[in-house]
């Protein structure tokens, strides 16, 4: 199992419980591209609610909830990758995805496409 330390999110607000590593994939159920976790916090805002997760991730998506990850050794097989997780991740001295996994890994983005307004003039 490959754990990986953590940066330590700048601001932390009542109830936060900062993780101090974890592995170095989430996978997101409500998300088509796997990425790369920068800080990760538990947070517990009382006990009217139920503890949730912020992930932060080196692309800059933040993404909460409480059941719909899964950190992962390895991004399955032809999953995509963040690319530019990937690539901050690296630039920031952290082993590339291929090294962790130990096999290559597929990044990219996701393209947003505009489908109305077909063969009308801009």
């Amino acid at each position: 199992m490959t754990t990986l330390t953590l940066k330590k999110e700048k601001s932390l607000r009542n109830g936060a419980i900062p993780w101090t590593s974890c592995k170095p994939f989430v996978e997101n159920t409500k998300a088509v591209l796997i990425h790369r976790p920068r800080h990760v916090t538990t947070h517990k805002i009382g006990d009217r609610w139920p503890a949730h997760l912020g992930v932060h991730c080196w692309c800059g998506n933040c993404m909460t909830g409480t059941t719909k990850f899964t950190f992962l050794d390895a991004p399955p097989e032809n999953s995509i990758l963040c690319a530019r997780c990937e690539d901050n991740a690296v630039a920031n001295g952290l082993p590339s995805a291929s090294e962790l996994a130990g096999r290559h890994v597929h990044t990219g983005g996701v393209v947003a496409v505009k489908r109305c307004c077909k063969g009308q003039e801009p």
